[in-house]
Parts: C-alpha cells; sequence; structure tokens
C-alpha cells in the first residue's frame, strides 16, 4: 500500500479531499496546493520496508466511527480582550487561550492557521503577539498536519496544534506513534455550515453555500471529472432550471469562497465548467429527435407574472410539484431582461431558447402578449381559477439622474439603448462608426452598452462613475484584456449636465468627487473636489444608472393593494409572501434585491415552495430560515483570487472580434476534464463524518451551543479541563449560557450518519477471498476476482509477510494454498 496506491486511487481520482492526514503520517510526503505529493521518495517503494501509513489513514479509505464520549466541562465564553475582539468571529476562545499558552510558556510553540496575505495559512506561532495579529481568518485547508509533523522532528518542547476534527484525529496518531505530548484545540466541524439541507445531516461545500441557489457545484463537477455530462446537467437542474444561462452570465459566487484559493492555487473555474457541460447537451439535444412532454395541466393552477429568470424558475418548480402553473409574459418572448437586455456577444438566444424549452416541456405554459394591469387582475385570475399568484415582473423603467440636458438629441436610457440595438437596430453595423460614446454609470449593464456600441463602430468610450476602481473591480474583470484599452473609465467621478457645443456635439460635464463620512441614515454624503472640472466630447451619451420598477400597471391589477418598501414590493424575506395572502413575489421586484439572475432563480425556487406549503394548508415558515445570500446585504467585496481560463481558451476569450458573436470561447472537453480534477470536492467526505465536536483532542472551541458573540468550549481530557479551568481564574473570560440541547443535536446529527463505502482494493478483495473460501491457490484467486496471476500472486504474498494470511504446500496440488492465519 504505497504512494503509488493513494495517488492511483485518492489523487488522481479527485477524491483527494487536501486534509493532510497522509503528511501528517509520513515525512516523506508534502503538501502542494493541497494536493499530497512525495518530497523524495516512498519507504516502500524504494525500500521495500512495510509502510502504507498513508493509505491506510486516508478518510477516503478508512473511517473511524463515532465514539459516545462524555465531556468533562461545557462552557460558553467570550475574551475580554477588545483587540482579540475586533478581529473574533464569535468570542475570541482560540486566540485568547493560544495567546495565554504561549506568553505563560505552557507551549512553545502553536500549530495553528493564521491570516497570510488575506488567505488562512499553516503557521508556527511562536508568541502571543503573533497569534493575535495574525488572528481573524477563515479556517481553510492549509496543511497544520505536516507543519505538526516537521515540528515533532524537531524540537523536544512542549507544543500543540488547533484544528477540526479530522485533523485532530491525526495529531492524536501523530502523538501516539511518536510518543509526544501534543496539546490538541479542536474547532467543531467547520463544515457544519447551515443551509438548506443541515437538518438531514447533509453538508454543503463553500461553493454551494456562496450560490444563492444552493446549486451542487461540489456534485455536478465530480460527475463531469467521471465524463457523466448528462447526470450533471441533471444535476445542476434540481436547482437551478437555467443552467445554461448561468453558465454564461451568472456573477459565480461560488468560486468566490472556492477553498482552492486558500492554496497557492487559483479557484476552480465553475462556471467555465457549468458553460461547457450545458453547451454538451444543447448539442446533444441538437442531434436528437426529442419527444416533448405533455403538459401538466391537471393540479392546482397557479398565475406566474413574467417570464424572467424568477417567474420561469418558479413555474418549473410548481410544475415539478405536480401544479399547473400558467406564466402571462406581456411581451412575444420568454426570457424577460436576459433576453431584451443581455446582448447577444454575452448570451446567445439559442442558449436561452434551450433552457425555456427544458422549462415548457416539464409541462409550463406560457401566454404571451399578456401584460398584468387593466385586463388581468388579481380578481380576474381567481375567476379563473387561480388559486395562488407569483409576481416577477422585474424593473424595466429608467432610472435616470434629472440632469440638464438628459433630453437631447442623442442621449440614450441603458436599458432602451440595448433593447433597440438587440431586435431592432442589430444590422446598423456601422451606427456609431468613428464616434466617441459616453457613459453616465460603470456598472456592467454600462459595459454592455460601451461593448455594444464599439461593436456597432465606436472608436472609444468613455464611463464615468462616482465609485473607485478597486469597487468595480468584479464588473472590470469580465471586460476582455483587448477590449480595455476602447473603455476609458473616470473613477470617482460625476458628471454636473449635459450640454452641446457650438458645433452641436455632446459635452459632459464633470468633476471629480470624493466621499465623506456616513451620516446618522448610514449614507455617505458626496462632495465635490473644488477645481477638478474636466469635459468629454463624445457623439452620444447612455445613462446607464439603474431601473426602477414601473407600479402603474401593478398598482392597476392589484387595486392599490400591494404593500411597497422603496418602490419595491415588501415581502416576508422567508417566504416570498406578499401582504396579500396567497400572493407570492421574487426577482428584481422585491425589496433588497441583489438585481442579478442567479437571486432571482433563488427567489422563484424558494417561492415555488411557500406556495405549495400554501396550496397545501402548511406553515409557510417552520423548518425555513431567511438566507442572505439571495438578498442585497452592502456592497459584494472583490474575492481573494479568480478562476483562470487554460492559456488556448484565454487566448481564444482576448481576440478582438467587433461582431455580435459570444465574446468567450469554450472549454474543449479534455481542459473541463483537466479543470475538474483540480477539484477537492470539499465536504464530500464531511457529509459521512461522524465527528462533530473533535472527540480525539483535548479541548474543541465553536459557536454551536452559545449566543451571538460568544464561543462554546467543551473540555474532553483532565489536561484540556485543567488548562480552561486556569484560564478563566486568569479572567480571561466572561462566562455566558451554554445550550447543551443545541449542541447534542449538532452531535447527534453528525453521529448517526453512513459512513462511506468505497471500493476495495486488490488486497482486501484477495483477503475477503481467502477468509471465505480458503485453501485456495493463486490460480483460483485470479480467476474469481478476475485479476491477473502476477498481480493476485503479489497481494498473497504481501498478506502472508504482514501475518494474515499462511501459506502451505500442498503435495496434491501444483501450487502452495493459502488460509487465514490461526491464532496460536
Amino acid at each position: 500500500m504505497s504512494f503509488k496506491l493513494l495517488s492511483s486511487e485518492i489523487i488522481d481520482e479527485g477524491l483527494c479531499q487536501g486534509c493532510g492526514l497522509c503528511a501528517g503520517h509520513c515525512k516523506h510526503i508534502e503538501m502542494d496546493k493541497t494536493r499530497p505529493k512525495l518530497k523524495d521518495y516512498c519507504m516502500l517503494e524504494r525500500d521495500g520496508l512495510d509502510c502504507g501509513k498513508c493509505y491506510i489513514n486516508c478518510p477516503q479509505v478508512k473511517q473511524k466511527k463515532f465514539k459516545d464520549k462524555k465531556p468533562l466541562n461545557v462552557y460558553s465564553l467570550r475574551s475580554k480582550d477588545p483587540n482579540i475582539l475586533k478581529k473574533a468571529a464569535n468570542g475570541g476562545v482560540v486566540t485568547t487561550l493560544a495567546k495565554y499558552l504561549l506568553d505563560t510558556e505552557v507551549l512553545k510553540e502553536l500549530v495553528m492557521v493564521q491570516e497570510k496575505d488575506e488567505k488562512p495559512r499553516a503557521d508556527v506561532v511562536t508568541s502571543g503577539k503573533q497569534a493575535v495579529e495574525n488572528a481573524g481568518v477563515i479556517y481553510g485547508r492549509s496543511g497544520v498536519l505536516e507543519k505538526l509533523v516537521n515540528l515533532v522532528g524537531e524540537t523536544q518542547e512542549p507544543i500543540g496544534i488547533v484544528g477540526v476534527p479530522c485533523e485532530m484525529r491525526g495529531a492524536a496518531d501523530v502523538e501516539k506513534e511518536m510518543k509526544r505530548k501534543i496539546l490538541k484545540i479542536g474547532l467543531f466541524c467547520n463544515s457544519h455550515m447551515r443551509g438548506a439541507h443541515t437538518e438531514s445531516g447533509i453538508v454543503n461545500s463553500p461553493c454551494c453555500n456562496g450560490c444563492p441557489s444552493g446549486t451542487n457545484a461540489r456534485g455536478y463537477i465530480s460527475l463531469i471529472r467521471q465524463g457523466k455530462y448528462q447526470e450533471a446537467v441533471d444535476l445542476i437542474r434540481e436547482t437551478n432550471p437555467l443552467p445554461s444561462v448561468c453558465g454564461r452570465i451568472c456573477t459565480n459566487e461560488c468560486e468566490h469562497g472556492c477553498t482552492m484559493i486558500t492554496s497557492e492555487d487559483h479557484p476552480i473555474a465553475i462556471r467555465e465548467l457549468k458553460k461547457f457541460v450545458t453547451e454538451w447537451e444543447i448539442k446533444e439535444d441538437e442531434s436528437k429527435s426529442k419527444t416533448k412532454k405533455k403538459p401538466k395541466l391537471e393540479g392546482k393552477k397557479v398565475a406566474i407574472i413574467g417570464s424572467g429568470p424568477s417567474g420561469l424558475t418558479a413555474a418549473y418548480f410548481l410544475s415539478k410539484m405536480g401544479y399547473a402553473p400558467t406564466i402571462f409574459e406581456k411581451s412575444d418572448a420568454a426570457g424577460g431582461m436576459l433576453r431584451f437586455g443581455v446582448p447577444q456577444f454575452r448570451l446567445p438566444n439559442y442558449v436561452l431558447d434551450h433552457d425555456v424549452a427544458m422549462i415548457t416541456d416539464e409541462g409550463v405554459k406560457i401566454e404571451y402578449n399578456t401584460p398584468f394591469g387593466p385586463n388581468l387582475t388579481l380578481e380576474d385570475l381567481k375567476k379563473d381559477g387561480f388559486e395562488a399568484t407569483f409576481i416577477a415582473t422585474g424593473q424595466y423603467k429608467p432610472r435616470t439622474l434629472k440632469l440638464k440636458g438628459e433630453d437631447l438629441p442623442g442621449v440614450h436610457v441603458a436599458i432602451n439603448f440595448l433593447m433597440e440595438r438587440k431586435y431592432r437596430f442589430w444590422d446598423r453595423k456601422e451606427e456609431f462608426k468613428g464616434k466617441t460614446i459616453g457613459i453616465i454609470g460603470g456598472g456592467p449593464v454600462a459595459v454592455d452598452c460601451g461593448q455594444t456600441a464599439l461593436r456597432l463602430g465606436a472608436k472609444e468610450v468613455h464611463l464615468v462613475d462616482i465609485i473607485n476602481e478597486k469597487q468595480l473591480e468584479l464588473t472590470l474583470k469580465d471586460i476582455p484584456e483587448k477590449e480595455k484599452p476602447f473603455m476609458k473609465y473616470h473613477f470617482t467621478s460625476s458628471t454636473a449636465e449635459i450640454t452641446q457645443n457650438k458645433d452641436k456635439q455632446l459635452v459632459m460635464n464633470c468633476h471629480m468627487i470624493e466621499w465623506g463620512k456616513p451620516g446618522e441614515d448610514g449614507r455617505s454624503p458626496i462632495n465635490k473636489v473644488k477645481g477638478s472640472e474636466f469635459q468629454i466630447l463624445v457623439d452620444s451619451i447612455v445613462i446607464a444608472v439603474g431601473q426602477a420598477v414601473d407600479f402603474d400597471q401593478i398598482d392597476i391589477a392589484t387595486d392599490n393593494k400591494i404593500e411597497k418598501d422603496h418602490n419595491r414590493i415588501k415581502v416576508n424575506e422567508v417566504t416570498f409572501e406578499t401582504n396579500i395572502p396567497g400572493v407570492f413575489a421574487g426577482g428584481d421586484i422585491i425589496a433588497n434585491s441583489k438585481a442579478v439572475a442567479i437571486a432571482a432563480i433563488a427567489h422563484g425556487k424558494e417561492a415555488a415552495l411557500s406556495i405549495d406549503r400554501y396550496l397545501r394548508g402548511d406553515d409557510l415558515v417552520k423548518g425555513r430560515y431567511k438566507q442572505e445570500k439571495m438578498f442585497f446585504t452592502g456592497p459584494k467585496k472583490p474575492p481573494k483570487d479568480y478562476s483562470l481560463k487554460p492559456e488556448t481558451l484565454e487566448q481564444a476569450t482576448e481576440e478582438i472580434k467587433w461582431s455580435f458573436d459570444e465574446i468567450d470561447e469554450l472549454f474543449n472537453e479534455e481542459m473541463a476534464v483537466q479543470e475538474a480534477k483540480r477539484c477537492l470536492s470539499c465536504n464530500h467526505f464531511c457529509s459521512h463524518c461522524q465527528d462533530f465536536p473533535a472527540i480525539y483532542s483535548d479541548l474543541t472551541a465553536g459557536e454551536v451551543g452559545s449566543q451571538k458573540g460568544y464561543t462554546t468550549v467543551v473540555t474532553w481530557t483532565k489536561r484540556g479541563k485543567e488548562i480552561m479551568t486556569q484560564a478563566i481564574k486568569k479572567g480571561l473570560f466572561e462566562q455566558g449560557q451554554v445550550d447543551i440541547d443545541a449542541i447534542n443535536e449538532a452531535i447527534n446529527i453528525k453521529s448517526q450518519r453512513e459512513l462511506l463505502t468505497f471500493e476495495k482494493t486488490p488486497r482486501e478483495q484477495v483477503l475477503n477471498y481467502i477468509t471465505m473460501k480458503g485453501p485456495v491457490t493463486i490460480s483460483e484467486i485470479a480467476k474469481a476476482l478476475e485479476l491477473e496471476p502476477k498481480k493476485a500472486r503479489y497481494e498473497a504474498l504481501r498478506l502472508q509477510q504482514l501475518q494474515e494470511v499462511e501459506m502451505k504446500i500442498d503435495p496434491v496440488k501444483d501450487e502452495p494454498t493459502f488460509n487465514l492465519k490461526c491464532e496460536e
């Protein structure tokens, strides 16, 4: 059981979780970008020495059943150190404890995760000051066990380690094998992040937790790795019926929390993989003669107002539940802003058409040219037998800044500019030839307008925005490198008015701004920088400062009864129900909406669950909670790193083409599989691990069981108990109330999981066969197990060397027999 076996069965197959247990058990292994590799040689392969520790201790191969262990003490604590509390996610207990142990020299060195270059890194901490300075990082895979093994070999001084349960298990093994006392400070399993399936014990990966719709990226990437492309798309559709669309225009928040960011590597290109696999499905469907499913009209009727991403999603899931949803769409095509606002070069029509067809194939009916308003009201829908309604009409009313000169010829608003050039003036390919375009605004819609103008002949585009380059990083990242020279940004600048010069050319009269300190309402004033005025001469101007909800028709349709908040529909942020019973809303139209497609999809999915409960007479809220990731909670910070495209794809993407063909190319199959193999399948093993409280540690800390701002601490050994008793006596902490029931519930949920079962190794197969059928010969083993005789002989002889079986010479047979070794 050499490192070669670990590589072939676990690492190369993409099953490695990057936990570092193998490196913790063998000094010849090191972690490289969260993957184990040999530093020099494998003892078994070079010297033939019996080892196999890397293989047999891999969590994917050997798992330990949870042992019910009674804690010695349980506390709820909060640090009294204000500097630590500034950085702490909860009570700051681990950092306070680390500082105390190092300052009092109870420990000389402590292996723990610290913040290095804004990323979690395993480090050997030698002082309390160091522990505090680099605290406050989100825990991530970082090789603490590898650091521990190296440290054990270098010093005889008292040492400790901080880590999650699987790392504590490894540290306990190191402690036993190396006969060293190691203080083990465990953390409650950090995969126990509350999600839609937490109550059933299912653990999500960071990418899944980052997705507003909860799409199982870990799962579908694993299927891509195995070449199961249709299964991958089917898995995406379990939470998102617009996978092809999202492969193009999703804000890919899933990538921002990717574990690979914590390593020296880049995050997995999740959106590109989704794009690859959905494009594969589109091509497969084109080559097949599809038989459409019959509409499901037998269930209760539900009205969906609007066929944007939220409306399509709600209809899809309601149809899957057995209801009869009908979408009422004001235009002659489905898709909402995806159809009319997003340019073809970012979202080709055939991609949207495919997803819409998959939705209608589920029995969803769409009534086109049927606007919500005086001719279609809530009362009309009730009379027609619709028992619930979901409003998802989006935002089509353009916003302006009410500047002087907005009514001048050549001044456009973004939504009309994009819609007209996508479906009416698309053939005017030289509309802006040689002209300069000015855009007020610098966000994604402003970029769409600028790129559209460039494709219609513009020589350059000036974008004026009141925020800085760092705040626009996510938007700028999506502009192809070779297009950026044509898109000239003026950051922290404002347009005061629009005028015309004597040659009738438009003039953007601008000035620099600076942000003042936030007032009582939380808003920061915008102050003009004196003497910073400047002008930009342009031929056309587009105002791209957002859209608003047009309530004129909605108010008529709802008899002015629907409640609003900041000119959007007010909903219960758990159920998406409005103040009118049986009427729900989602997408850009609701208060605190993120105004991105994936959030609208999430709203539609949650609303469908609520409508199902409403029609069944069940409690709409029970067992559910507000999911912050579905709502706007402030400007989104850029991630610490971005996914990369393979070099060939990057070059294809950057090749400048002033056409309305799609900007980005696709992963080919080889690229996609290669990228999928980089994925760690985070928390896949954690979904089956039974050890939530890290029972192999001396003490464990975590948030479960304490109120916000406090940390729960559980002591498991006398040493752990003594340390906590002394720290509390020193006055380092203030105590809170412990919720034992919450802790027990978390422990019970995980401890009842089924351990994973894996395909047995050849050696295990040979041992099992000998146990059941022995005495047997090599020929019999090879034939029964379909192994090469050479392989069967090797495994049987190795089992004999390990004294698990015995070999006897039978004079009647031409070859020796193997039988289970009997105890003397």
